[in-house]
């Protein structure tokens, strides 16, 4: 699959769909006939659905339980040494990323390529974070409780899959490390319902 080049800009609200990776991978689903790469392909859409909803039980069960190891290229520090390397720690990683309301996630998709054993996806994503997570995963002087950022940035992942066809790892790049214009602070009372409905911790306090 690919679309042609996305630029990289911020999206309105209305427009924000977190099972937006979902649909384009089932469309690519669609055109795959090879047993092995449509069980792949399948896992990952498990997996992105899963994921992007908060449904923990499921995202876990779409992971391998054989081996997990996640790298990231191009980020901060902090956001390389919180990667996964074993299948416990990558459920503490999941639940982490769950319970800090960082979970939903919308995905223009670009390029998706199936292989025997990987899976290549190119997207921009614009991902929802609570105000109080910016200075701790960016390093930034700004963000506050109450408040909502959307990150936009190019984001390229290497899926990989035991031979069972199950996630065991992804490595991720980007362009660098995020900037300060990657965050747009949105109107919170735009942002969809379900960011104030957090899957594990519950009700978080809405400013308004």
């Amino acid at each position: 699959m690919y679309r042609g080049f996305l630029e990289e800009k911020h999206i309105e609200m209305e427009d924000f769909d977190n099972l937006s990776i979902t649909h384009a991978a089932r469309a690519e689903l669609e055109k795959i006939k090879e047993p092995h790469r449509r069980r792949i392909l399948e896992n990952f859409i498990e997996h992105a659905e899963a994921e992007t909803t908060g449904n923990y039980e499921a995202l876990i069960e779409s992971c391998s339980a054989k081996t997990q190891t996640y790298a990231v290229y191009g980020c901060n520090e902090f956001q390389k040494s919180i990667q996964p390397q074993d299948v416990e720690s990558m459920k503490e990683f999941y639940h982490m990323l769950i319970a800090s309301n960082v979970y939903l996630i919308h995905g223009d998709v670009e390029k998706i390529i199936v292989g025997d054993d990987s899976l290549y996806v190119e997207f921009m994503i614009h991902q929802l974070y609570p105000g109080e997570i910016i200075p701790a995963a960016f390093g930034f002087e700004f963000g506050e409780e109450g408040e909502v950022y959307q990150l936009t940035q190019r984001v390229a992942t290497v899926f990989v899959f035991d031979e069972d066809g199950k996630g065991c790892g992804e490595h991720s790049w980007t362009d660098g490390e995020t900037r300060p214009e990657q965050l747009r602070k949105e109107d919170p009372r735009k942002v969809p319902e379900q960011f104030w409905n957090n899957p594990i911790e519950g009700p978080r306090k809405k400013p308004f």
